[in-house]
């Protein structure tokens, strides 16, 4: 089992430096979420530099163990070509489907599409600048109308940090972004933009940055977020010490 850590953001935290080019791959759109009977769906590819981009492309299971996510190699999604050359200025589509088999129960499942800018092995290396080659990870559910999301937040103190947890006891993915909490000592937020996925029966928890020590044990708290289709708004009292 392949595991990959903080996989939350569109581009992954794998990038790799390369010297005389800069990253010039983008990819859109930054999540692919399909409702049964749709099977298959495509993203595409553009090359916005003046140099060919080799890409792999590749497709794993994406689940949660312990708060952390892990990938191992899909074999009932594919995608289709898992190699391509772009040429400067030049688009190019790459789909993905569900293989045939059972259709989906109730529920969904989740995978990642990953996407990987090669580095040019011969090109001759620049004394001026570096440049990055870029893996992106981009989120992929395969779903049902009738799944959702059940959502469960809890707060504590824990050797002096603020810890946020939540857990999803639903049978949909939840996407947590602009997380934040809201006491009578003053906000408190976890960051700006996406912060995280909780896929159905996983828990996943964030440690509050400096400035959570105000909120003490027994306080009473607000909990805030966005998502997709839906909005975060729980009352909560912080437990521990």
């Amino acid at each position: 089992m392949r595991s990959y850590l903080a996989f939350l953001a569109v581009v992954s935290g794998l990038i790799i430096a390369q010297e005389g080019r800069a990253a010039s791959l983008q990819v859109s759109p930054i999540s692919v979420d399909l409702t049964a009977p749709a099977r298959a769906s495509s993203v595409n590819l553009r090359n916005t530099g003046s140099r060919p981009v080799n890409v792999q492309v590749r497709v794993f299971k994406w689940t949660q163990i312990g708060g952390k996510d892990q990938l191992v190699p899909a074999q009932d999604v594919v995608a289709s070509p898992p190699a391509a050359s772009l040429q400067p200025d030049a688009a190019y589509t790459i789909r993905i489907a569900r293989n045939g088999g059972a259709p989906l129960a109730a529920g969904e499942g989740a995978y990642r599409l990953l996407i990987d800018e090669l580095p040019e092995v011969n090109l001759r290396r620049s004394n001026t600048g570096v440049g990055f080659v870029v893996q992106y990870s981009i989120p992929v559910f395969f779903g049902t109308r009738s799944a959702s999301a059940e959502l469960h937040w809890n707060i504590s103190r824990d050797k002096g940090n603020l810890v946020l947890e939540v857990t999803n006891t639903g049978n949909r993915h939840a996407k947590i972004a602009n997380l934040k909490v809201a006491s009578s000592v003053g906000p408190l937020s976890f960051g700006d933009g996406l912060n995280g996925y909780v896929l159905p029966g996983s828990t996943m928890r964030w440690t509050a940055p400096v400035g959570a020590r105000r909120i003490q044990s027994g306080t009473s708290v607000n909990i805030t977020a966005s998502g997709d289709d839906y909005a975060v708004n729980e009352s909560a009292t912080v437990t521990g010490h």
